[in-house]
């Protein structure tokens, strides 16, 4: 059975292919842009792979331009010394003779792993912070075209898993460095909920009657809407209502309507609970303004509570999904907790 290699160890012998150190007094930070992934093969390798590699990574999505989740950028290993210290690579080899990345895995992997994956036991390693802080690398090999592709076919999920995760990872770090605590404590006091707040964004509305919060960041701006129901006749809602919701929430961002014809929703599940969301663009009554546009519905048992949680983005000349996916990993930080008493931290105008 093939398995998957974590840690440095597998690839810590790339250090020595460009005669370079992975020990750095000060490593520089990786180059490129976070949904950038440089993928060094062969040419007769990539002409067999390369579309199903970028069909697993270049998820699409419209923002209302079509936007993919990942670049995936190919790379001639001839020139890989050149893209070292790119913020992620991946290696991809079908370990012909005397090709360029059979040069590279060769010296990239210990002996005993490369037996292992040309006995098609090991196919898949990971390393990071290897030449640059921030980097991450995955080496994907196998004896030949054929097992190459399987390989690829066998866990195309899991390869874009691994570049996601780790993204979402890097971007987590960045955006909870630092966070706006004194408004993280006052929600949890006042509502019963909280969620982690990065520094840069502002709580610009407490609609304690209405019981909606929004915070917003400055441009290119993220905006995220929380509204709850407390004691809920139904606790049932579907897509019309949540619909109706969000297009009510819409008052508080600039009077944002979604977009008929272009949304979709699906039953979802957060932090263990059935939920309903809603993912399209929106489109402002009042301006030539939009973006995209999530929604989410769950309910709250501990405090009978219905909880739509929405947040969108308006970036023009931005790509947008870099900001959809950090409010999204916002929204996913949300914690509920028996609400004491009602008050506010942002005087309603």
């Amino acid at each position: 059975m093939k398995r998957m290699i974590f840690g440095t160890a597998a690839v810590l012998a790339l250090i020595g292919i460009f005669g370079l150190s992975g020990c750095e007094k000060r490593s520089p930070v990786a180059l490129g842009q976070e949904w950038e992934i440089y993928v060094v093969a062969d040419q007769q390798d990539w002409d067999v792979i390369g579309q199903t590699i970028t069909d697993i990574l270049e998820k699409k999505l419209v923002t209302p331009q079509t936007e993919t989740e990942f670049e995936v950028i190919h790379v001639d290993p001839k020139d890989f010394g050149r893209y070292l210290k790119m913020r992620n690579l991946l290696i991809i080899s079908s370990l012909q003779p005397g090709t360029e990345t059979d040069r590279i895995v060769r010296k990239a992997l210990k002996d005993e792993y490369y037996d292992k994956v040309v006995k098609q036991e090991e196919y898949f390693f990971v390393s990071r912070n290897q030449w640059a802080k921030e980097q991450f690398i995955v080496v994907l090999a196998a004896p030949g075209k054929e097992a190459l592709q399987a390989s690829i076919d066998s866990y195309p999920d899991y390869i874009y898993h691994i570049f996601n995760q780790n993204r979402n990872h890097q971007l987590r770090f960045a955006m909870f460095k630092r966070t706006q605590g004194r408004i993280e404590r006052h929600l949890k006091k006042q509502h019963g909920w909280t969620l982690k707040i990065p520094f840069y964004y502002e709580l610009v509305d407490e609609d304690t009657s209405k019981k909606v919060v929004h915070l917003k960041s400055p441009e290119p701006e993220r905006h995220l809407l929380v509204h709850w129901i407390d004691h809920p006749k139904s606790k049932k809602v579907n897509e019309t209502w949540l619909k109706e919701k969000a297009n009510w929430l819409g008052r508080y961002f600039y009077n944002a309507k979604i977009v008929d014809g272009y949304y979709f929703t699906a039953a979802d599940r957060f932090q263990n609970r059935p939920a309903l969301k809603i993912i399209g663009l929106w489109e402002s009554e009042n301006d030539a303004k939009g973006g995209p546009i999530e929604v989410l519905t769950f309910y709250d048992q501990n405090q009978d509570r219905i909880y739509v949680l929405m947040f969108g983005v308006f970036a023009p000349h931005h790509r947008k999904e870099p900001f959809l996916r950090e409010l999204r990993l916002m929204a996913n930080t949300f914690q509920s907790s028996a609400p004491k008493k009602s008050g506010a931290l942002l005087s309603k105008k």
